[in-house]
């Protein structure tokens, strides 16, 4: 089986003016990609569906017949 690999990077924080509403800014590639992704959360629930999407992707490019 061959390695797999992708990145994502997470940048979070707190708004002040939104009682510290935790907000994110996702940047992800995986391979297929012709660029990365970029993507915006604004919650915890959010952020977490991202980042479970892009662990499905990757996942699933282990075996291209699946995307």
């Amino acid at each position: 089986m061959a390695d797999i690999e992708g990145t994502m990077v997470i940048r979070a924080w707190a708004e002040p003016a939104q009682d510290l509403r935790l907000r994110a800014r996702l940047i992800s590639s995986r391979p297929g990609q012709d660029q990365e992704v970029v993507e915006t959360a604004g919650d915890a629930d959010e952020i977490l569906l991202a980042v479970q999407r892009w662990l499905d992707l990757l996942k699933a490019s282990e075996n291209p017949a699946s995307v």
